[in-house]
């Protein structure tokens, strides 16, 4: 909303999505966590909730009524609350899915989220880290999302990968 010039347009992007991790210990078996795990939990959320969807500033009213009326995907950026201007800009985007990791890979032992790199184009990315976002789009977010990203992991549960366990 509110770009004047290319962006102004309705429109999408195929992004592509790093999420590097950081460890300070590994497993018996030789990895801190499995990339099957990885791909079944974060990569899986990834494709449920914003994959071919619209992915939306909470204040972009007659683009959300259009979505909702189709019974199309619908992802509100909440950065800065669930009913205040947010655009979802790579930035923006990458912050929302640092934060989503995050609580999705909480219960794996001395693993961190270290860096989400958002491919808006093959030649266009950009990276997010634990600081770039400030403590108010943190608790604005975890006051939007938090919750429905809690029961999600734990839906999804953790499998052990280490037949001997």
């Amino acid at each position: 909303m509110n770009e004047k010039m290319k962006c102004f347009n309705m429109h999408g992007h195929t992004y592509l999505c790093t999420v590097k991790f950081k460890f300070d210990s590994v497993e018996s078996i030789g990895y801190a966590i499995d990339f099957k795990e990885v791909k079944r939990v974060g990569l899986q959320w990834i494709d449920d909730i914003l994959d071919h969807g619209m992915i939306l500033n909470p204040k972009d009213e007659e683009v959300i009524k259009a979505t909702k009326a189709t019974n199309s995907k619908l992802y509100l950026m909440s950065l800065n609350g669930e009913e205040e201007y947010c655009n979802p800009s790579a930035e923006n985007i990458s912050k929302e899915i640092f934060m989503a990791m995050e609580v999705l890979f909480l219960n794996y032992p001395g693993l961190e989220i270290y860096e989400v790199e958002l491919f808006e184009t093959p030649n266009c990315a950009v990276s997010c880290f634990s600081d770039s976002m400030s403590t108010r789009e943190r608790i604005n977010w975890s006051e939007s999302k938090k919750a429905e990203i809690v029961k999600y992991r734990e839906d999804k549960g953790i499998i052990e990968y280490d037949d001997r366990k």
